[in-house]
């Protein structure tokens, strides 16, 4: 809360104050990581994400925090190796095959971005269980009863296959997707334009600019769908 007041010197006291009574708070030094990087001072960023990898070794979302921040640099080769590594150490995430995919798009490689991009998808469709099907069809009913549309958005960069194969062979259902639209921003923007870190591996907390293009495109789609216009 003391950081959404920008009350950064209160949020910096009571990240430290964590790690001082827990050495191994990993988040802690993560919290730290994070509010440094906003700052610009980069290197404070980098050393307090080096520290929590060092506590926890699979803290895959301090993995790819890292690996953005050296893309930054221009140590797009420090980038690689490190999420490289840790593909090997855990080939089932599909997180960072598509934070691979990213740094290979910043940097160009349309190919094996595309390679990468293509694993973290077939990964991913495996996150959708049934439980998870189930719960959405049944939120669907719920709306139905009270005569409300449903939309689903998909997260930026993300197939919206994934979703309609869901609601597959159901009719009453408007679908964003925001897999063009943000992957033509991003090429020709840059990643760190629309997004603040790596959270989801191919996409994170949009900036300003990020979440003006997600919502202008949900106005779209409401107003295309449900307003003919």
């Amino acid at each position: 809360s003391y950081k959404r007041q920008n009350n950064l010197a209160q949020t910096e006291w009571f990240f430290k104050k964590a790690l001082e009574l827990n050495p191994k708070n990993d988040w802690a030094c993560v919290g730290l990581g994070i509010l440094y990087n906003e700052q610009g001072k980069i290197y404070k960023a980098e050393r307090f994400f080096e520290k929590a990898l060092e506590l926890n070794p699979k803290h895959d979302w301090v993995i790819l925090q890292l690996g953005l921040l050296y893309n930054n640099q221009s140590d797009h080769v420090k980038a690689e190796k490190l999420l490289k590594k840790n593909i090997e150490l855990d080939p089932e995430n599909d997180k960072l095959f598509a934070g691979l995919a990213t740094i290979y798009n910043q940097i160009g490689r349309y190919e094996l971005a595309e390679e990468y991009s293509k694993r973290a998808y077939e990964l991913s469709s495996k996150h959708y269980s049934s439980v998870t099907a189930y719960n959405y069809r049944k939120l669907k009913e719920i709306l139905n009863k009270r005569g409300i549309q449903l939309v689903y958005v998909q997260y930026p960069v993300r197939s919206i296959e994934q979703l309609k194969e869901i609601f597959k062979g159901e009719m009453g259902v408007i679908f964003v997707d925001n897999e063009r639209l943000f992957k033509d921003a991003i090429n020709r923007d840059g990643y760190n334009e629309y997004f603040k870190d790596m959270l989801g591996g191919d996409f994170g907390h949009c900036t300003p600019k990020g979440n003006r293009l997600l919502a202008e495109n949900i106005a779209n789609v409401i107003l295309k769908e449900v307003f003919n216009k």
